[in-house]
């Protein structure tokens, strides 16, 4: 397997993970894994997006990648400790007040990423620019939202999911790459 393609797999299983693991296998889907599983799982599969990140740098290096990427990995840290303690009832309002934090800086990562990612000729110019849009319009409803509004707001979700759907199509376009 080339790099494109172990690159794009990445970013398409980034982009896949929600889908898979809340919509299919979670409680709100067939219900094969409990709240705890599925948490642990997303944050187990969603790690392929700063990896996909880190190997498209390799085709053209530039800072705000960098820094973006330091910034996912640090939130994406606390994101695993909210999303582990929303798995116990009595701890539940503290998981939406580190949740709140810690999802919209993941997303001012990856969309600080993106506008680096738009300064390179990794992907076509208007993807990269739809997908920086995306995240920073995610990243300012989510840091703006109340801590309990982040699992029910129907203005976020289409977001969060136009995010994910984005980063399938930058996995292909990687995959059909040529270097």
């Amino acid at each position: 397997m080339n790099t494109n393609t172990a690159n794009g797999l990445l970013f398409i299983v980034a982009g896949l993970t929600p889908f898979i693991v809340y919509l299919g296998l979670g409680p709100e889907g067939v219900g094969i894994l409990n709240e705890a599983r599925a948490e642990q799982l997303f944050a187990y599969l969603f790690f392929s997006l700063p990896i996909a990140i880190m190997m498209a740098r390799r085709i053209e290096k530039n800072y705000f990648m960098d820094g973006g990427l330091i910034i996912i990995v640090a939130s994406m840290s606390m994101a695993m400790v909210a999303d582990a303690l929303r798995t116990t009832p009595n701890l539940t309002e503290m998981s939406h007040a580190v949740a709140v934090t810690a999802y919209s800086s993941t997303i001012l990562g990856v969309s600080v990423c993106g506008a680096g990612i738009y300064k390179t000729n990794i992907f076509p110019k208007w993807l990269s620019g739809l997908f920086t849009v995306v995240t920073a319009i995610g990243f300012i409803l989510l840091a703006t939202s109340e801590p309990s509004a982040i699992e029910t707001s129907m203005i976020i979700l289409p977001f969060l999911l136009s995010f994910h759907v984005i980063l399938i199509v930058l996995g292909v376009f990687m995959i059909r790459r040529s270097d």
